[in-house]
């Protein structure tokens, strides 16, 4: 039977919890305030058509009103986490090297919403490294060194049915920016927070304290560890997240998924003409993509010696970068050339080939030439002048690999 009293008080407690006046509800639905004080004293209720909208306003459900359960004190303090929507085994990749943080969020987003297929024997989600190489992709990280690309979290996500909007901290104020946060989360979807400083990337589940604490995962660019660790079991805490300039992406369904082998061949086409490029586009010489990189990066060597510096400056931390964007094109390549049915194999196990050599070259260089310090300028020279002859071989490898991928007709 109906409670008009519960229900008024219930309207009044939804009303609060939003922040909203009597006034502003009669003002947003075109009534009297007293209309609103007879509702929440039990005195009358609103008709069926308009409940509707009271419902809408107050970010409840008709039932929540109508029929309302106990809930808690409107001052109590809790924690509100969403779990994983399917069971996620533990990672069984490869931790290093593994420093680019948006390919780890995009890998962490699926297996968070439980899109991957690949299961283990307890049918749990197979945590490795295969959606960070595709990502790694998609994203265009692969292709280029460090921070040369346009933002396109929205067509990363296509490939899962996900969509997402984005939200600069500048256009809110403190508190909508929260509530935004948290009307989100509740609504059954994670969020990110981009911080606009270098500092943790949040991918969040959950929060507590009324939205003022996140609990999610943190990534960071060039932290290996961060990048791998996805235990959505033992979130972190992240307080006064809302006090630094940052941009909230808001996860969501989206209108259509992108088929993963057309996103390979798109991932790829784009790819080529990145690597290929002749042309720097940047203010820092280190900082872009293309063949352009290798002639640059001689040139930074070159200037060093002239400046007689006894440090070799320019090589850390690019030659990790170098590698591991090599890494996951190599491992990218073999991943087409298994999905793309109509794709030339040969010419796709040439190009792996020619990447090979280059992944060769440069563990050797990691491994052997980097950790001895030169003692002077004159050992700088001629260690100098090794690397140099190290990156016109990468580049000459590279330019055979591409000669060999235009050729795949995509």
């Amino acid at each position: 039977m109906l409670d008009t009293v519960k229900a008024g008080k219930q309207i009044a407690l939804f009303r609060k919890s939003r922040g909203l006046t009597q006034e502003d509800i009669a003002r947003q639905l075109n009534i009297s305030p007293q209309a609103v004080s007879k509702w929440e004293n039990g005195h009358t209720m609103p008709e069926l058509s308009l409940l509707v909208e009271v419902s809408e306003l107050l970010g409840c459900r008709i039932d929540q009103i109508l029929f309302p359960v106990p809930m808690p004190a409107m001052n109590a303090n809790f924690e509100h986490i969403l779990l994983p929507y399917a069971p996620i085994a533990k990672f069984t990749g490869r931790k290093w090297p593994r420093s680019m943080s948006k390919p780890a969020i995009l890998a962490a987003i699926k297996l968070f919403m439980g899109l991957e297929k690949c299961r283990d024997t307890m049918n749990q989600q197979i945590n490795d490294d295969t959606e960070y190489i595709f990502q790694a992709a998609f994203s265009g990280i692969s292709f280029g060194y460090s921070w040369g690309f346009d933002d396109n979290w929205d067509e990363c996500l296509a490939v899962y049915g996900l969509t997402c909007e984005s939200h600069p901290s500048a256009r809110y104020s403190q508190k909508e920016f929260i509530q935004m946060a948290i009307d989100h989360i509740r609504s059954g979807y994670p969020i990110i927070v981009i911080p606009k400083e270098y500092t943790d990337t949040i991918l969040a589940t959950g929060y507590s304290d009324s939205g003022k604490i996140l609990k999610g995962i943190p990534f960071l660019d060039g932290d290996d560890e961060k990048n791998s660790i996805m235990s959505f079991g033992q979130l972190k805490s992240f307080s006064e997240w809302y006090l630094k300039e940052s941009e909230l992406l808001l996860i969501k369904p989206g209108s259509k998924t992108d088929s993963l082998v057309d996103k390979c061949r798109e991932a790829l086409q784009k790819g080529c003409m990145l690597l290929s490029n002749k042309v720097h586009l940047f203010e820092q010489p280190l900082v872009g993509y293309g063949l352009v990189i290798y002639d640059n990066w001689c040139e930074e060597l070159r200037k060093e010696t002239n400046r007689e510096l006894t440090d070799i400056e320019c090589i850390f931390p690019h030659i990790f970068i170098h590698y591991e964007g090599k890494l996951r094109i190599r491992q990218f390549l073999d991943c087409c050339m298994h999905l793309i049915q109509d794709i030339d194999s040969s010419a796709v196990r040439a190009a792996i080939s020619e990447y090979e050599e280059i992944l060769s070259i440069c563990e050797k260089c990691m491994h052997e030439m980097l950790p001895k310090t030169p003692e002077n300028a004159v050992e700088a020279r001629v260690k100098r002048q090794a690397y140099i002859g190290i990156l016109h071989r990468c580049r000459e490898l590279e330019e055979e690999a591409l000669s060999h991928l235009f050729k795949c007709g995509l």
